[in-house]
């Protein structure tokens, strides 16, 4: 009842992923569990990941899934970027693609990963825990453009390709007169499928636009380390290696688990966190649990 099959996701604004209830709707097992194979629950967790994936709520540009949407829309983010959100969606857009062979999903889980090594890896291969919202005192400055600024930076034809598919061909979304970039569905529709030229283009512009913004102040991180988040991503990381056949994927999720077990266990017990260089604090529940179905 609280599906909104327009824009996907549950309910209205503030809208959050919810990982968990769409791998209840997606996996099978889960479904037939509790009342039968039913293509409408699938296709409700596809609907919803796919406007995701085309929506604000996903960094179009470098990756990654802020923490929930302003609005029903998926296209204005609070733009906090968290771990243990990342996670479970980067299996569930690797089950996605398993499903539908569908090129979006593939490409968002390759995204995040992309974002999750350049962004969030320390040094010894665990995760950090979180990105800001704020940078330089203002939400979201690091990620939103003005105009003038793409047109600057792009060339004519990718720069036409892009205000299309972005939506800076329309009014501003975001305040300030600045845009935040989602791929523009047509009311009760799907994205416009792109031709090969088309694609190569659009993949030079987020290049181009991607190491302008790489030239930005960016938003703080939280660089502590906690062990139930990065389980979630350690299952997340070698779920999708499996699917994708990505050895390179699991050994990162290896590399991070040999941290855990390094650094958070200790004289039989795991403990829930550290940072810099100080492990402390007696696991909870969901560290434990986290951890043991990662493992």
């Amino acid at each position: 009842r609280d599906f909104d099959g327009r824009f996907g996701g549950f309910g209205g604004a503030p809208k959050f992923p919810h990982p968990t209830d769409l791998a209840l709707l997606l996996r099978p097992k889960g479904v037939q569990s509790w009342r039968g194979d039913d293509p409408l629950a699938r296709e409700a967790a596809l609907i919803t990941l796919t406007r995701m994936a085309e929506g604000g709520i996903y960094d179009q540009l470098g990756g990654g899934f802020c923490r929930y949407s302003t609005d029903e829309r998926w296209e204005i983010p609070h733009f906090e970027k968290m771990l243990y959100d990342n996670g479970p969606l980067l299996g569930l857009y690797a089950d996605a693609w398993a499903l539908t062979g569908d090129e979006l999903f593939r490409r968002t889980a390759e995204q995040t990963v992309g974002w999750l090594q350049r962004e969030m890896s320390s040094p010894e291969g665990a995760f950090y825990s979180s990105l800001d919202a704020d940078s330089e005192g203002e939400e979201g400055r690091y990620y939103v453009w003005d105009r003038a600024e793409v047109e600057g930076l792009l060339p004519p034809e990718e720069s036409v390709l892009a205000a299309r598919r972005w939506g800076l061909d329309g009014p501003p979304n975001f305040e300030n007169a600045h845009w935040h970039l989602r791929v523009v569905v047509p009311m009760g529709g799907k994205s416009e499928p792109l031709t090969p030229d088309e694609t190569a283009l659009l993949e030079s512009a987020r290049a181009r636009l991607f190491a302008a913004r790489e030239r930005r102040i960016r938003p703080g991180r939280d660089d502590k380390i906690l062990t139930a988040w990065n389980a979630l991503m350690i299952e997340g990381l070698a779920h999708a290696a499996r699917i994708f056949d990505r050895p390179d994927w699991l050994a990162a999720a290896r590399r991070a688990l040999d941290f855990i077990r390094a650094t958070l266990w200790r004289d039989g017990r795991l403990l829930a966190t550290t940072k810099d260089g100080k492990a402390h604090l007696n696991a909870y529940l969901d560290d434990y649990a986290y951890l043991l179905s990662a493992l």
